[in-house]
């Protein structure tokens, strides 16, 4: 079964994005700063996804060289 208040609690930090399932979320000092909706999701490979991701690391939570 889904864990309701977890699930809960977890869209309560996406603030402005309606509830969506896959959904990944990225967060800085407790900030969402970048979020990957249902269709930014669906019909791609994970190495895409994950590609993605590492660019919104690599802009919001990189240290500056």
């Amino acid at each position: 079964g889904m864990e309701t208040d977890a699930v809960e609690r977890g869209r309560s930090y996406f603030v402005g994005y309606p509830p969506s399932s896959p959904q990944i979320g990225l967060f800085k000092d407790g900030q969402l700063v970048h979020m990957l909706e249902r269709q930014d999701i669906e019909g791609r490979s994970a190495e895409a996804i994950a590609g993605e991701l590492r660019s919104a690391f690599d802009k919001y939570c990189a240290p500056a060289v």
